[in-house]
């Protein structure tokens, strides 16, 4: 099982700490946003780590040349109340074999089967997959 400590200090930061190792997340406010990251920019992290994670370590992926490995994760979210609506996931995946390329499909459904993906089940996210081969000079 999982766990993560939550320490809310000074009413600045929340240092997280998990199996020995912190983390330490500013709160302040300046003039656009928060110093550290936001909950939901967390979250994206999360799934960003998670899906990432799964993907290079699927059986096509686990023994290829993996040139680059990239995701931008963006979350629309809903009022009443306030939450995640929809997170979009790219993922620019560039490899050095091919014939890998055609498992693209099976690759981009794939990339969503990590714990923290399955844990959003009622969150909609989309991922898709950019592969391709580096480009030859």
């Amino acid at each position: 099982m999982a766990t993560v400590h939550a320490n809310y200090e000074e009413r600045k930061r929340i240092t997280f700490t998990a199996r020995g190792r912190q983390h330490v997340n500013d709160r302040q406010v300046v003039d656009d946003g928060f110093v550290g990251y936001s909950s939901t920019e967390l979250l994206l992290i999360a799934l960003g780590n998670c899906t990432l994670g799964a993907l290079l370590n699927q059986p096509l992926l686990v023994e290829a040349p993996v040139v680059s490995a990239e995701a931008t994760l963006e979350a629309e979210m809903a009022q009443a109340p306030v939450r995640v609506k929809r997170i979009d996931v790219t993922i620019d995946l560039v490899v050095d074999d091919p014939a890998i390329l055609e498992q693209r499909d099976e690759l981009e459904a794939l990339a969503c089967a990590c714990p923290i993906c399955n844990t959003l089940s009622n969150v909609e996210i989309v991922s898709k997959l950019n592969l391709r081969t580096p480009a030859i000079a």
